[in-house]
């Protein structure tokens, strides 16, 4: 688990926070690109977010949501022998596959 929703909410809703009163869906998926950054070790990116109401649309995607109402989807594609994540929240989509080494 890279976040607990404890976390989330004291981001979201403490007025210093640079996440203030922003979608629990967004601040999840900028703070796990944050840890990617950092992480040394290949992740099951699925499984960071597992604890976290979810439910599997089809082979390749899943939705997440959070306390606030707010959910993010996670798309897998393999291209070229290689899996890449996509994440969707609102109406922005980020590629974060090259943040995590094989």
């Amino acid at each position: 688990m890279f976040i607990a929703e404890a976390q989330l909410a004291l981001y979201k809703y403490q007025a210093a926070s640079k996440y203030f009163n922003q979608p629990m869906s967004l601040i999840a998926r900028n703070e796990f690109i944050e840890f990617g950054k950092v992480s040394k070790s290949a992740v099951n990116v699925i499984e960071c977010f597992s604890h976290f109401w979810n439910r599997k649309i089809d082979n390749d995607i899943w939705e997440f949501s959070f306390p606030d109402g707010s959910t993010i989807l996670i798309k897998r594609v393999k291209e070229k022998d290689e899996e890449k994540y996509y994440f969707q929240c609102a109406s922005d989509s980020v590629d974060c596959s090259g943040l995590f080494p094989d």
